[in-house]
């Protein structure tokens, strides 16, 4: 039952960083959003603010997205080794 209990546990993770990608991604679009919007307003100091931003958060999606990649990678193998890919629910 540890097993399964810490494979719950991973399945729990990846959901949270799936999560937290999705919300990156909103994240990205509004800055976009709203530095096109600066622009149109021609409110420089918003529009050099949301393009830093924009910037740093398609680097933290990018992060976010090599841990997801990497750790469904290790939850995939963790169930296999254990065998708890072959149980029914």
């Amino acid at each position: 039952m540890e097993n399964l209990e810490k494979l719950g546990k991973m399945d729990k993770a990846l959901r949270m960083l799936e999560d937290l990608k999705n919300s990156q991604v909103a994240m990205i679009e509004k800055s976009s959003k709203l530095q096109l919007d600066a622009m149109e307003f021609n409110f420089s100091d918003m529009e050099k603010n949301m393009a830093d931003l924009f910037t740093r958060y398609n680097e933290s999606l990018d992060m976010i997205n090599e841990d997801l990649e990497k750790f469904e990678t290790k939850r995939n193998e963790f169930e296999k080794k254990h065998g708890l890919d072959k149980i029914e629910e």
